[in-house]
C-alpha cells in the first residue's frame, strides 16, 4: 500500500483511497497484500480462483496466500505449486491437441460421406477412409485422455502445497492456533482450516492445547528454532517426503473439494 500526504491507505496498483483494514481496493480490485510469487517472481497481489484456489494477478499460477507478515515460509510449497502449475498447462496442451484433432476427424468423415455421394462406394475408398481416420480418432481419444490424466495432478499438489504452508503457520505460531486464525491468515473458510488442522495433527506436527484464557486451539509439537538443528532438518525432511506422498495421491481423502471454492474477502 502507499500511503498519501494526508496519511489515507492508497491502492498500491491505481492509488485509490482504502478503507481501513481493506485487502483488496474497490475501484480496480487489485489485492493489497502483495508478495513475490514463486513463479514469475512477481510483486502482485493473488485472485480467487475456482480450480487453482488462488492465482498470480500477473501470471496466473496457483499461489497460497499468507496474510501474517511474520510467517516465514519454508518453501516447500514451491515445488508442488509449480507441478500443479505444470499439470495445468499440459492439461491444456492436451486438451487442445484432442479438440483440433477431433474437428479434423469431423471433417475427414464429412469428406468420407461426400466422395461416398459422388464416386460409387469400393473397396479402395472404404480402405482409404479407413487409413486416413483411424489415425486420428485414435490420436484424438489419446490426447483428450492425457489431458484428463494431467487435470487430476492438479488437486493433489496443491493439497500438498496448502498443507506445507498451514504446517510453516503451526510452527511459527506463539500461541494455541484456532480455526479462525488459520483461516485468517491463509484466507479461506474455518471449516477448511478446521480440516487442514486435522491433517496436521494426523502428520504430527500440531497437538490439541489449551490456552490460558481456556480456548482450544492446536500448538506445533516442532517450534521453529526451539530444536537442535539436526532434529529440525530431519523432521522437515519427513514432513516433505509426506507432503510428496500426499501429492502423488496415496492420501485416503484429497482435499480436492474442500478449499477450491474460498472467499478471498474473508479474513
Amino acid at each position: 500500500m502507499s500511503q498519501a500526504s494526508s496519511g489515507a491507505a492508497r491502492c498500491r496498483v491505481c492509488a485509490a483511497a482504502l478503507a481501513p483494514g481493506s485487502d483488496r481496493c474497490p475501484q480496480c480490485g487489485a489485492d493489497q497484500g502483495a508478495e513475490a510469487c514463486p513463479h514469475c517472481a512477481g510483486v502482485a497481489g493473488v485472485s480467487a480462483d475456482a480450480e487453482l484456489r488462488f492465482r498470480c494477478d500477473v501470471c496466473g499460477g496457483p499461489r497460497v496466500p499468507v496474510t501474517d507478515a511474520r510467517v516465514k515460509r519454508s518453501g516447500r510449497e514451491v515445488p508442488l505449486l509449480q507441478k500443479a502449475r505444470a499439470a495445468a498447462s499440459a492439461r491444456s496442451v492436451w486438451r487442445a491437441a484432442g479438440i483440433a484433432a477431433s474437428a479434423l476427424f469431423g471433417f475427414e468423415v464429412f469428406l468420407f460421406a461426400v466422395l461416398l455421394l459422388v464416386l460409387s462406394a469400393s473397396f479402395g475408398l472404404f480402405a482409404a477412409g479407413i487409413l486416413t481416420m483411424a489415425p486420428v480418432a485414435v490420436f484424438a481419444l489419446w490426447a483428450l485422455r492425457r489431458a484428463r490424466s494431467r487435470g487430476q495432478d492438479i488437486a493433489p499438489a496443491l493439497d500438498a502445497a496448502w498443507v506445507s504452508v498451514a504446517s510453516d503457520v503451526a510452527r511459527q505460531t506463539e500461541r494455541p492456533l484456532t480455526a479462525g486464525g488459520l483461516a485468517s491468515t491463509l484466507r479461506i473458510g474455518e471449516s477448511q482450516a478446521e480440516e487442514l488442522l486435522a491433517l496436521l495433527e494426523v502428520n504430527d506436527v500440531v497437538r490439541g492445547a489449551v490456552s490460558p484464557a481456556g480456548e482450544f486451539g492446536y500448538a506445533p509439537k516442532l517450534r521453529v528454532g526451539a530444536t537442535p538443528a539436526g532434529e529440525a532438518e530431519a523432521a522437515a525432511h519427513a514432513l516433505a517426503a509426506e507432503e510428496e506422498a500426499f501429492a502423488a495421491g496415496r492420501a485416503a481423502e484429497p482435499l480436492a473439494q474442500r478449499t477450491a471454492h474460498v472467499d478471498p474477502t474473508k479474513r
